[in-house]
């Protein structure tokens, strides 16, 4: 079996039993095939619409200053590639309300998605959820982030509260290990 083929269907090291919750991408795969809730291509597009108005990468805080700080050296690159390649308005925002995302923006991710067929808008909404932010989907999907890159920026602010409040044992290594190999 070829190694690409070990990684879609996810059996490496699984010795005589299969653990199908190990195996992600065979997972998404299958949804991609059944699409069991039956969802239209224009839903689909409209689920990963929604997060441009939660998406993480928006989110700004005012205090601490450390952490004001990190967020705009780590996230305003990744925002302000995503405004230059698809030539849109996204910003940021310290208001709870969030920012106020133009509907030119959203008309042109809504025109640049229906691009996409099915399995890519499933992959993509699965990356989403995992992300909590489509700026950062969208920086992966388009080769401007790595995958752990892209992991460790939807962690900023939590690994932020680690390095100041300190670790719970266990808890930033599952976080971590259980998002990078979903993606």
């Amino acid at each position: 079996m070829s190694a690409v083929t070990e990684k879609v269907v996810g059996i490496q090291n699984q010795g005589d039993v299969l653990q199908h919750f190990t195996m992600h991408r065979t997972n998404l795969c299958n949804t991609a095939l059944d699409n069991p809730t039956h969802r239209t291509k224009e839903q689909l597009i409209r689920s990963a619409l929604k997060f441009l108005d939660t998406d993480t990468v928006c989110y700004r805080v005012e205090e601490p200053p450390g952490l004001v700080e990190l967020q705009k050296n780590e996230w305003d690159p990744v925002v302000e590639w995503i405004e230059n390649r698809y030539n849109v308005v996204i910003g940021s925002s310290t208001n709870i309300l969030g920012p106020n995302i133009p509907k030119e923006t959203k008309k042109t991710f809504e025109q640049h998605l229906s691009s996409y067929n099915s399995w890519a808008l499933i992959g993509l909404e699965y990356v989403i959820h995992q992300l909590k932010s489509i700026v950062l989907s969208l920086n992966l999907f388009d080769r401007n982030l790595g995958a752990e890159n892209a992991v460790l920026l939807s962690r900023l602010e939590e690994q932020y509260q680690i390095e100041f409040w300190g670790n719970i044992k266990g808890a930033q290594a599952f976080t971590y290990t259980s998002h990078l190999p979903l993606l």
